[in-house]
């Protein structure tokens, strides 16, 4: 006895870019408020240094350097760019089903958005 199980068809992968463009416009919006953060403690730490601010939050170990925090914060602020990028590409494609009689229905929607 063979027994066939048949699955019924999916969702249809696509390959087109900036798929997932709301996701990274959201988290590039959290990682400015990270890469703020770690500008702040870092000039904190270089303030600290030269004496014009009170005592640092970390007194040793690695994360005590403001070079470290200014470095995670271009880093985290690099990333941010990157991520902002991607998510426009899917706002640079046309519509993939555009109206059979050549009209665009989403006219009104993109005067909208403009």
């Amino acid at each position: 006895m063979i027994v066939r199980v048949r699955f019924g068809r999916g969702r249809l992968v696509t390959g087109r870019k900036g798929k997932n463009g709301k996701a990274a416009r959201l988290l590039a919006s959290f990682l400015t408020l990270v890469s703020l953060s770690f500008a702040i403690f870092g000039f904190w730490g270089l303030c600290e240094d030269m004496g014009f601010a009170g005592d640092f939050v970390f007194s040793d170990g690695i994360l005590s350097h403001w070079q470290v925090w200014m470095a995670a914060a271009a880093a985290v602020q690099y990333g941010c760019w990157r991520l902002t990028r991607y998510s426009k590409q899917s706002d640079d494609e046309p519509d993939e089903n555009p109206a059979p009689d050549g009209t665009d229905d989403d006219a009104d929607k993109l005067t909208a958005r403009i």
